[in-house]
């Protein structure tokens, strides 16, 4: 998410020496990137790119708390100012108006936090916030209005204006529920929706939807011209359900972009006390009632240990720990230390604003941003490069397979290893059984994949104009470990194709020769698990290393372990001296009943003599199967009295075992 930071707004927070470009500088290497600084109005304006996952910083007091560690870091000698507001106590309360009855659900609402100001004046917008706002790419409409949008950009987190006559005449309740399929409500800009069901609304005691909480407003309790009497709230709605209302309506505001991401229900407060000032102010509102602050979800940060030891570890050099330990205080960590020397262990407690922050590698990637990437010590190596290679990678194989795979008409892709929680489902594996992402880029790829099968069964999926396809591709799944958080990493090798089962199982069988793995054989699963409907092993001298079937969407997939297939593969053929005799090649049709799968009829023909030295499956005619059979004797030419008795025995144990009818005589 990009943010608008005008130069002479930051500095109502920061007081620095730095120039603008230096503040590009600095907070590019050790924190958010200012991808730019371009000119409006005579004044510098940052184009900061801020990460999902850092809400704290897409607002102006987020930057200049991150640009008062860094550039202080960085020898520039730079304040963070005191956020000046009134304080709650001092708030002088006239006539109190009554206040609205809030039915509040901790399951959906962390906080929930208003106060009513009346006699509101309807003014111009000020000219200093109007140019700030526009500096911002925001709108102008009035001081009524702007000041929200204005204290949202400047502290955080997003308010709401009501009008306060218009909620109370409808009842004076605000019940936070579950909207129900079909409901209607129109946005204060007069668009009009129809809930889909399971949208977290405000509704009256009528049951009429009065609002979309963290998103936009409502027009039946909107501000307008005869607006007298508001009612500022702010509340702290679940994070995923502000993402399912927001992308289910297309509704996407800078306060639903800010709630999905779990932004800091303790900034309500201070942002509400802003925005009474500027009322006051701008306004000539008058405090109407006492502060409501209902916090029943208010949830403590983890505290996070570890030991110096490891975060000298982690980075490759000593920094003194009275270092470290300030770097984490100027983040307003708290700090305490247990032990001495080496054996020094770190007890921090991240600031409420920075739920980011959870494992102890947190800490030390903060503790390595804030003193600078950059610093960390770069020295070539003074030997030859290593040339041993890591432990179960083989580059010149992978390139093999991939360049064999594409010659026969299949597809490389790249999918992403973070999955959807249906598609995750799709794999052998419960939801539970998925490592979850904390921080994700995006909220439908939250779970580290299991299985490559239904990432490539979805990339065919969303190429549905292309009747025949054959994707493959090599990369790593991710099964938990107990011990630790991270996952163990196992590359596979995985193909799906809608080709039909016997050319892919044929293309399978010409891979492996192809990396002259002869003694492999293919024997179908007595028991068949998802997402397979019909599954068979790969063997390669009597050790499983993958399985080929049918997917349950009726698809053709291949999974295989490639340290093991790496494990099987030889670089070269076998040598096998010139045979001095001739083999017989031989055709036997058989009719095989629908059920029965040609490859245990293979298996049984390639095992019923030593003589036989292979099997191929040459034509189908309807229900009739051809097989090429090779009798050969490497000593001597065969005769055709050697090779009847086997072809009887051939066509006896085929009819037995399979249930098949040759077709002919022997």
């Amino acid at each position: 998410m990009n943010i608008l930071i005008p130069h002479t707004w930051l500095l109502e927070h920061l007081e620095t020496e730095a120039t603008p470009m230096e503040i590009q500088k600095y907070l590019s290497l050790s924190g958010p990137s200012i991808e730019r600084i371009y000119q409006t109005e005579g004044e510098s304006v940052y184009d900061i790119e801020v990460t999902t996952n850092r809400v704290d910083s897409m607002n102006m007091r987020g930057i200049a708390r991150e640009a008062a560690v860094i550039l202080n870091q960085a020898g520039i000698k730079t304040t963070l100012k005191p956020l000046r507001i009134n304080d709650q106590d001092s708030l002088q309360l006239t006539k109190a108006l009554p206040l609205p009855k809030i039915f509040n659900n901790s399951e959906f609402n962390k906080r929930t936090i208003f106060i009513v100001l009346k006699n509101i004046k309807r003014a111009a917008t000020p000219s200093w916030m109007a140019k700030r706002l526009v500096q911002t790419e925001m709108n102008i409409h009035d001081a009524a209005i702007d000041i929200t949008n204005y204290v949202t950009h400047d502290v955080g987190h997003p308010i709401h204006a009501f009008d306060y006559d218009k909620l109370m005449n409808t009842g004076g309740e605000i019940h936070i529920v579950e909207a129900k399929k079909g409901e209607k409500f129109a946005t204060l800009d007069g668009e009009e929706f129809e809930t889909v069901g399971g949208e977290i609304v405000f509704k009256n005691s009528e049951g009429q939807i009065i609002d979309l909480p963290s998103i936009k407003g409502t027009a039946n309790t909107s501000i307008d011209e005869s607006t007298q009497n508001v009612l500022l709230l702010a509340e702290s709605i679940r994070a995923d359900k502000v993402r399912f209302a927001s992308m289910t309506h297309a509704i996407r505001t800078t306060a639903a972009q800010l709630m999905e991401k779990n932004i800091d229900p303790h900034l309500a407060k201070t942002t509400i006390l802003k925005a009474v000032e500027l009322y006051q102010d701008l306004c000539g509102a008058e405090v109407g009632s006492d502060l409501y602050d209902d916090f029943s979800g208010e949830s403590q940060p983890i505290e996070i240990s570890i030991s110096i030891q490891k975060i000298n570890d982690y980075l490759g050099l000593e920094i003194d720990q009275q270092e470290i330990i300030k770097i984490l205080t100027d983040l307003e960590c708290e700090v305490e230390t247990q032990g001495k020397g080496g054996t020094a262990e770190l007890v921090v407690t991240p600031p409420t604003f920075r739920p980011d922050l959870t494992i102890s590698v947190d800490v030390v990637e903060e503790v390595a941003r804030i003193y600078g990437y950059h610093n960390l010590p770069s020295k070539l190596m003074d030997t030859p490069i290593p040339t041993t290679y890591p432990k179960n990678i083989d580059f010149n194989l992978e390139n093999k397979i991939k360049h064999f795979l594409a010659n026969i008409g299949w597809q490389e892709i790249y999918s992403y290893s973070l999955v959807s929680e249906k598609v995750a489902l799709e794999s052998n594996y419960k939801i539970m059984q998925h490592l979850k992402l904390q921080n994700p880029l995006t909220d439908d790829r939250v779970y580290l994949r299991r299985s490559l099968l239904p990432s490539l069964e979805e990339i065919i999926d969303t190429n549905s104009q292309q009747k025949k396809l054959s994707v493959f591709e090599i990369a790593n799944i991710y099964p938990p470990q107990n011990s630790d958080h991270l996952p163990d990493e196992k590359m596979v090798l995985s193909l799906v194709s809608t080709k039909e089962y016997r050319l892919v199982r044929g293309m399978l069988e010409s891979l492996l020769n192809q990396l002259f793995i002869t003694n492999h054989e293919i024997i179908d699963h007595k028991k068949t698990t998802k997402p397979f409907s019909q599954s068979a092993e790969i063997l390669v001298e009597k050790n499983i290393i993958g399985t080929i079937g049918v997917l349950e969407s009726g698809k053709i997939g291949v999974e295989i372990a490639f340290t093991k297939l790496l494990e099987m593969t030889n670089t070269h053929p076998t040598y096998q001296p010139i045979p001095k005799s001739m083999p017989i090649i031989e055709d036997l049709t058989f009719t095989l009943p629908k059920e029965i799968a040609v490859g245990e009829v293979i298996t049984t023909l390639k095992n019923t003599d030593k003589l036989i030295t292979a099997v191929e499956l040459k034509d189908i005619y309807k229900k009739n199967y051809t097989f090429t059979i090779n009798f050969h004797d490497l000593k001597r030419n065969l005769s055709a009295s050697d090779i009847e008795p086997i072809r009887k025995s051939i066509v006896k144990q085929i009819e037995k075992q399979h249930q098949a009818k040759l077709v002919g005589e022997v």
